[in-house]
């Protein structure tokens, strides 16, 4: 993977240590967070299923990693996680276990511009771009 200048757009600013530490706890802060966390995993799950459980994986924008663990539970997956914020692949690579992280290859780039080759992964695991 080569890294690219990451593209600057307003929204991105606001990803500093801070922003992407918060973003990190967040979804462990109460119940309604927790249960719409779970409900985000179930949803993860299954849509991977349905993909035929893909061994190479990009999960792009990772944040701060909270599906990471879940992406590691399939035994055979590789993880390539990408983020245009610098803060949030440290925050990320920071709070995961080593066992998840020994399976995850992290970048920085932006969604707008993935810098992968073709058909570089089998499936593209995005699930909080659009929200």
């Amino acid at each position: 993977m080569t890294t690219s200048s990451p593209i600057e757009l307003e929204f991105s600013r606001k990803y500093d240590r801070q922003h992407a530490y918060e973003y990190l706890h967040k979804h462990r802060d109460g119940l309604a967070r927790r249960l719409s966390h779970w409900r985000d995993e179930q949803m993860a799950r299954r849509a991977l299923n349905v993909a035929g459980e893909p061994d190479l994986v990009l999960d792009l924008p990772c944040g701060a990693g909270r599906f990471w663990p879940l992406l590691a539970e399939h035994p055979n997956r590789m993880i390539f996680a990408a983020d245009n914020s610098a803060d949030m692949l440290a925050i990320a690579n920071a709070a995961q276990p080593m066992e998840v992280l020994k399976r995850v290859e992290t970048f920085q780039t932006s969604a707008f511009a993935i810098d992968m080759g073709d058909n570089a992964v089998d499936n593209i695991f995005c699930m909080r771009l659009l929200h």
